[in-house]
């Protein structure tokens, strides 16, 4: 018989721990109101958690107390406020009972919809905490985005979400996936996204944030996760905010010589735009999650090998579960003021411009195109072999079926379809699927089309089933 488990409320994990006489702590909340402490009050007990809670609103007085970070809600304030609270704590209470208690600090910075801002809710929530009396703290830092049309639903999904991750850091740090199954609790989804995630410190030692971030997808915690070539997990708007981007999607298995060719061809247009002028370009390789391998196991080791062969050519990587090229450039455009450049193949532009590939959406393709198409988006087309006949095209002269050739060539006219210079020598003589194969047959000639630093990591760490020889 299969075990019901019963999920705590809310006031039950508040509950919990101000009666469990392990934590003390500071709860420290700029923008959005006290709403995570407001939980630990209501519950009772709270003089059994709570050695402080505070917010400072006024600029003057957050610089005094915690510094002079760029930005009121960001990641550096956060930090700020961690630091600057957790060494109070220690200060002030160590001797008294830091052999007794497991100090913590939870801090957020966030600013909810209002009369002034009436977008989406967004900041930055984490918590400092130790496992142990007298052990060194660990970190576990979100980014957050709030979807509610009120500044009273917001403020109200905030607090759920702060007990959840206090709770789940005090009673799953053992097991951090865990933690992230927590944070919903208790919302509905579509109330708000938790889009970065970061665990840090000594009972994280065996965390790979990038396999968090993965996960974060997966259970559509967020549609996308980001990160450097370090594996640092990043913040989408924070890094794309002010800037231009320029995105190759592949399932890089490997990543290989053609990837790198598209991508220069595409980045000396793109950087020479006057649209892009005076801005700074990111470049994005982006997997999405259709290009994982189905089998659980073997996708997140998959998708490692991925990464970390990207890493090696210091690239940025994005991961999504935005299949449809629209919803990403309406995910993208949200982020930045910035242009979008998406790098495709002849083949990707044929599929897109096939009207049965949108019979979900009321509209068809005319809806699709017009959600792409916002501003500053525009495609790269790499020419290649025309998929209906085969012969070589680019995006301007690929054969397109009739009801959608006036869209083809108006997108063409107006400058949203570019043409990639090259010739069909250009193209890669072998495929992915193939080079692929030659790696896990061990067959010779691989390393050609692949970048020597990748082939190296292939073969010193026998990466996508690599074989030294021939079978």
């Amino acid at each position: 018989m299969k075990k019901i488990i019963h999920l705590l409320t809310t006031d039950e994990k508040a509950k919990e721990i101000n009666f469990s006489g392990k934590h003390y702590g500071t709860f420290a909340e700029i923008g959005a109101g006290q709403e995570v402490a407001r939980w630990f009050f209501q519950a009772g007990g709270a003089a059994g958690t709570v050695a402080k809670s505070m917010s400072a609103y006024d600029m003057t007085f957050s610089n005094a107390i915690y510094g002079t970070a760029h930005r009121f809600v960001s990641r550096e304030r956060l930090g700020e406020m961690l630091d600057h609270e957790y060494r109070l704590l220690l200060e002030r209470l160590g001797q008294e009972r830091g052999d007794r208690s497991r100090f913590f600090v939870f801090a957020d910075t966030v600013a909810a919809r209002s009369h002034k801002f009436t977008g989406d809710g967004k900041g930055w929530m984490g918590i400092r905490f130790q496992t142990q009396p007298n052990c060194a703290p660990g970190d576990m830092v979100i980014h957050v985005r709030l979807k509610d049309d009120t500044n009273a639903e917001q403020m109200e999904v905030l607090g759920i979400l702060g007990v959840n991750l206090v709770h789940a850091a005090f009673a799953h740090w053992r097991n951090p996936p865990e933690i992230l199954n927590r944070l919903m609790d208790g919302i509905r989804p579509g109330r708000v996204e938790v889009d970065m995630v970061d665990f840090r410190g000594p009972m994280f030692e065996g965390v790979d944030n990038r396999l968090m971030s993965l996960r974060m997808v997966h259970s559509n915690l967020t549609p996308v996760a980001l990160f450097s070539a370090t594996g640092a997990n990043l913040e989408a708007e924070d890094s794309f905010y002010g800037k231009s981007i320029l995105l190759l999607r592949g399932h890089y298995r490997p990543i290989t010589q053609f990837h790198l060719a598209m991508m220069q061809k595409a980045s000396a247009i793109f950087r020479n735009d006057p649209a892009n002028k005076g801005k700074e370009i990111v470049e994005i390789n982006e997997i999405t999650m259709r290009n994982l391998v189905r089998h659980r196991k073997a996708g997140m080791e998959d998708f490692l090998d991925r990464v970390d062969c990207l890493g090696a050519l210091k690239k940025t990587v994005l991961v999504t579960g935005i299949f449809r090229f629209h919803r990403l450039a309406q995910y993208l455009t949200q982020r930045t003021k910035g242009s979008v450049g998406f790098v495709i193949g002849v083949p990707l532009l044929s599929k897109m411009l096939d009207e049965h590939f949108y019979h979900d959406l009321s509209g068809g393709i005319l809806e699709a195109m017009g959600r792409l198409f916002l501003p500053g988006v525009k495609l790269l087309v790499h020419p290649g072999y025309d998929p209906v006949d085969g012969k070589f095209v680019t995006g301007h002269t690929l054969k397109v079926p009739e009801p959608i050739r006036e869209i083809h060539e108006y997108l063409v006219r107006r400058g949203m379809i570019v043409d990639l210079s090259g010739a069909e020598k250009d193209l890669p003589a072998c495929s992915s699927s193939e080079i692929l194969r030659n790696i896990r047959c061990g067959k010779a000639g691989w390393q050609q089309n692949v970048p020597t630093p990748v082939a190296k990591l292939i073969q010193r760490r026998r990466l996508f089933g690599y074989q030294a020889g021939g079978k």
